[in-house]
């Protein structure tokens, strides 16, 4: 998810809760973000500057960098164009410093690149015909709300990247060959991620442009098999990177480092599609925020979106969602 759609899901509360409440959470929220962000990047650079470089800080100091850029430009214009070309962008300028020599290391980063450029060009072009993000304006409307945003958005960026960047810091020489099955599973894997993205996004940007679908909810193609096909690629094709990445990160490097070393970097690296999978499922099903609830408010007077409702699911596909969906 870009860096908008990811505040949004955690600054949002259940509307069970009062509007004071919520706007009492939410300022605390963004008092200690603000704190943080104005605080992470100047870390992060000044650790990246030691002897060595290791890759988590040349990691944190690039997404650190670009976010602070970002936060400046939001304090300094209000504008909403920048938010998810840089947001996202930075994943393909951080995967590239780390790209290393190894084949599967320039596969990884070469993936990695792929992906961010795709989305933060589609993004962007959207940007450029809205002009303006709606749910956005009360959060970017104070400094302390920007500076939220935009460590949310820095802390999205490190965690998600973190099979490609725990893999980068493993010693290059010895690595296993590339090309094995975790290489042919991984990439194969992070293609119908991106394949299954690219098209849920295509197919509900066509779909809200015709003016004959004002007012309906998306059920063509890929939205047919999952109520939100675009989270089940991006978590598909993070899955596949992690895997990608899994000889790295299993490696015995550097010689004797241990199952308590290597299995420390498989969690590591595993941590991303874990955490995509617990904010995806969390929002779907309103553990955070509230848009399940608001879909079915939107929709209500609509009996087909309660049909939909039951026999689609939630994120991950199933047979026989796939079924319909093939079978259309």
């Amino acid at each position: 998810p870009p860096p908008a759609q990811v505040t949004l899901q955690l600054f949002q509360h259940p509307t069970s809760a009062s509007t004071d409440r919520r706007r009492m959470l939410r300022r605390r929220m963004l008092t200690t973000a603000a704190k943080a962000a104005a605080a992470a990047p100047a870390a992060a650079g000044a650790a990246a500057s030691l002897a060595g470089k290791p890759t988590l800080l040349k990691s944190a100091a690039i997404f650190g960098s670009a976010n602070a850029l970002g936060f400046g430009i939001s304090a300094a214009t209000g504008s909403h164009l920048h938010l998810d070309l840089i947001g996202t962008g930075v994943f393909a300028v951080a995967a590239v410093a780390t790209a290393g020599a190894d084949a599967r290391q320039r596969c990884s980063a070469g993936a990695v690149a792929l992906w961010a450029v795709k989305l933060s060009s589609f993004l962007f072009y959207r940007a450029l015909q809205t002009q303006h993000d709606g749910r956005l304006t009360e959060i970017l409307s104070t400094t302390s709300g920007a500076a939220g945003f935009w460590f949310i958005s820095f802390a999205w960026g490190w965690v998600v990247s973190l099979p490609h960047t725990i893999a980068a810091g493993v010693p290059a020489a010895g690595r296993p060959r590339f090309g094995g099955p975790f290489d042919v599973l991984g990439l194969g894997l992070f293609a119908a991620g991106l394949l299954t993205e690219t098209a849920a996004d295509y197919t509900k940007w066509c779909f809200k442009a015709d003016p004959a679908n004002r007012g309906r909810f998306c059920d063509a193609g890929v939205w047919a098999a999952s109520q939100h096909p675009n989270w089940f690629g991006n978590l598909a094709l993070w899955s596949g990177i992690f895997l990608l990445n899994v000889p790295t990160l299993a490696a015995d490097l550097p010689a004797g480092a241990g199952w308590l070393r290597r299995g420390a970097r498989l969690l590591g690296g595993a941590a991303s599609p874990l955490f995509l999978l617990s904010l995806f499922y969390g929002q779907a099903t309103d553990a955070i925020a509230n848009q399940a609830e608001l879909a079915r408010r939107r929709y209500a007077s609509d009996p087909r979106y309660a049909a939909y409702e039951q026999r689609t699911p939630l994120v991950v596909p199933t047979i026989a969602s796939l079924g319909r969906l093939f079978g259309r």
